[in-house]
């Protein structure tokens, strides 16, 4: 209970102080009172470097490096732990962990290639990743090799994304360290194996940068896709509609009465945040296609992996609550994990409330949220992997106090081991 109230406070208390900010930002004064404005003002770095073409492929040869040493470092793992001799088919197939193999049936088959007792249960994935993983099997001949490439690929570029938002407002050492930070963040792992993180990642990040760039048509095309990758990235469309309404000062225009003026906004660039609709309108098409009910993977979300929606901090507490009083294994396999991630995600919005855009803060809020109200949240951890304000907020924290740095590179990249050999060994690491 205690903990529910705590996340309640602080993620409520943000909102409240980013709903104020987003009014005095669009325009709308709140008064001469040096409290609000103290209160209310950005202290975010400001700043910014050139980016070159040289330095976004040195970016992206250095990513697919790290993810190649992984790989390599993963197949160590496997014989070491298991002990005995694989075939590369063997070793292809230690990485189809749990919804590994739900995104193998739809890159095979579609939505009705497997069913469980009758249902269509693979709708509970959405399709981007795997659609990509089809086309690509047509030149690597096998879905897993292709979804490992996938990943790797999308990391990269989701890498290169996050330099170059970071060079609009930061410094390079802190961009560089947002990346490093991003890559040996625990669950990371997730990253070079066949699931959909990266996707999600990649989209996210496109999504961000044109959002701060203000190249509204493109926010809405990779908006679209990050909600064709997952239910959570629609959420794009809120800091999208933020840095809009702030960049244009909207508010205090409409209060002034250039309605017409605010209107034209509207129609020629802020429309395009509502293409992101389309997104999961595709993915909700596929399930009608395939049962006659469009909203049909609620059925099969609540049935198969108790996903029903709870408060958030009722999902907060609960994850507290299992990291104590659950089984050793399980506590340090799925709820230990769970509440660091969550203390890290809220310690970065408290931090990032006067330290990073608006944008930033106000998809924090909307995105701890949705990912913890369930009433089982299991996946928390990997869902903060994509959680790209964290990351922006840690690396300016550590470019203040600089000691901070190697504590949290080295903490992160030893936790990262440890998931990594553990997910391979077909531990509850979900």
């Amino acid at each position: 209970m205690i903990i529910s109230i705590l996340a309640s406070i602080l993620v409520w208390g943000s909102a409240a102080l980013l709903l104020l900010r987003l009014v005095s930002n669009s325009g709308i004064s709140l008064g001469k009172s040096r409290a609000i404005s103290e209160m209310l003002a950005d202290k975010s770095l400001g700043g910014g470097f050139e980016t070159t073409a040289k330095d976004i492929a040195k970016i992206f040869g250095l990513a697919m490096a790290f993810r190649a040493a992984v790989f390599l470092l993963s197949i160590c793992a496997i014989y070491i732990f298991k002990d005995q001799q694989f075939s590369w088919k063997d070793l292809l197939n230690t990485y189809l962990q749990w919804d590994a193999n739900n995104y193998q049936r739809i890159a095979i088959g579609g939505y009705t290639y497997h069913t469980e007792n009758g249902d269509f249960t693979t709708l509970a994935f959405f399709p981007l990743y795997p659609w990509m993983i089809r086309i690509l099997t047509l030149i690597f001949r096998n879905e897993i090799v292709s979804g490992i490439v996938l990943s790797s690929v999308l990391y990269a570029g989701s890498c290169c994304y996050l330099y170059k938002l970071m060079a609009l407002d930061y410094n390079r050492s802190t961009a560089i360290r947002a990346i490093i930070y991003m890559s040996v963040f625990p669950h990371a792992l997730f990253f070079g194996v066949m699931m959909n993180e990266s996707t999600l990642l990649f989209m996210s990040m496109a999504t961000f940068y044109y959002i701060r760039k203000h190249d509204w048509m493109k926010v809405g095309i990779f908006g679209a896709l990050a909600a064709l990758s997952r239910m959570a990235g629609i959420l794009l469309a809120v800091p999208a509609a933020v840095e809009w309404l702030e960049h244009y000062e909207i508010l205090g225009k409409i209060r002034s009465g250039k309605i017409k003026e605010a209107w034209k906004l509207f129609y020629s660039k802020g429309l395009w945040i509502f293409l992101m609709l389309a997104g999961i309108g595709i993915y909700l098409f596929c399930n009608y296609k395939v049962t006659g009910d469009w909203f049909k993977f609620l059925e099969y979300q609540d049935k198969y992996w108790s996903n029903d929606v709870d408060y958030f901090g009722n999902g907060i507490g609960l994850i507290f609550d299992n990291a104590i009083n659950e089984t050793k294994f399980t506590r340090f396999a799925i709820w230990i994990p769970e509440a660091c991630s969550v203390i890290l995600a809220i310690a970065a919005l408290v931090y990032g409330i006067r330290r990073s855009k608006s944008m930033y803060t106000s998809f924090l809020i909307v995105y701890i949220i949705v990912n913890t109200s369930m009433g089982w949240p299991i996946s928390v951890a990997r869902y903060m992997t994509c959680a790209v304000p964290i990351f922006i907020a840690m690396s300016d924290f550590s470019d203040r106090h600089r000691w901070t740095e190697p504590l949290i590179t080295s903490s992160m990249a030893v936790g990262m081991g440890i998931y990594l050999a553990a997910y391979f060994m077909s531990k509850q690491i979900l």
